[in-house]
């Protein structure tokens, strides 16, 4: 049967998690998009409900993740729903055709520090939605230990920001801590330098050692980071610019500060 109404209580369940409150009464996250959800689904996240409209069905891929879903986690049972209905229940314009409700990831701090050396990006009061969410997916192309989120910046699990990590979200620790006080203090004791970037930065990004512990901060795209953490820093890195350009997307300089890190653990000359 295919669902014409969106007063269907799944249908319902799935538009309130477009808020955060809802989000936070359900404890739920909305997924949107063949990517993510099969990203979902390959790292094993809880599936609650998943929405689908009769188009979806019509290509070979969407036909072969409901059929994952269904041998993965056959408790759930697949909703069909007409296209109109998808689409308003959906938060893109145009839709890929297939929603689902999941269990958040979680993750602890200690995750980030198990490897040796750890390269950790943190996100102290990033705004812009599609900006976090570039970063956590370019975190787990670079393989980065992981990425922290500190109070003021957007929420982890808005719509938007999910769509963007591109399902990395899934595969990738992302650790919120709302105390930027204990998380420094907890660097510090585990002898991890601390970085922030900064237009005036007195330390060039191509010649800090990246290959020992080191957490990386990137701030607000109108106002930068908090004073507190400025002055904790041990190093303020400049990326340079070469071009008549004032200033580099927040997103991008955290990706230069990343594949810095690569190209130093792994292909230095």
């Amino acid at each position: 049967m295919v669902v014409t109404s969106l007063q269907n209580p799944e249908v319902k369940l799935y538009r309130s998690l477009l808020r955060k409150r809802g989000r936070d009464k359900k404890g739920l996250i909305p997924l949107e998009g063949i990517r993510l959800i099969e990203e979902a689904v390959a790292n094993q996240a809880e599936l609650h409900r998943v929405i689908y409209s009769e188009e979806f069905l019509k290509n070979e891929r969407g036909r072969e993740l409901l059929e994952d879903i269904q041998n993965k986690q056959p408790q759930v049972k697949p909703l069909n729903v007409s296209r109109n209905i998808l689409k308003e229940a959906a938060d893109t314009e145009n839709p890929q055709g297939i929603l689902a409700a999941a269990v958040p990831p979680e993750s602890s701090l200690s995750q980030l520090t198990v490897e040796e050396k750890p390269l950790i990006i943190v996100a102290a009061g990033i705004q812009d939605p599609g900006n976090l969410g570039t970063i956590i997916r370019t975190a787990a192309a670079a393989s980065v230990s992981g990425v922290v989120v500190t109070r003021g910046t957007v929420d982890i699990h808005n719509p938007k920001t999910l769509r963007a990590t591109m399902g990395a979200i899934f595969n990738l620790p992302v650790v919120l801590i709302k105390d930027v006080e204990s998380l420094i203090s907890y660097f510090r004791q585990l002898n991890t330098r601390l970085a922030v970037t900064d237009l005036e930065g007195d330390v060039n990004c191509f010649q800090v050692d990246l290959t020992v512990p080191t957490a990386v901060f990137f701030g607000s795209e109108a106002f930068g980071l908090d004073r507190e953490i400025r002055k904790a820093a041990d190093y303020r890195l400049k990326i340079p610019l070469l071009g008549p350009a004032e200033s580099l997307n927040v997103a991008v300089a955290a990706g230069v500060i990343m594949y810095e890190g690569v190209r130093q653990k792994h292909y230095s000359i």
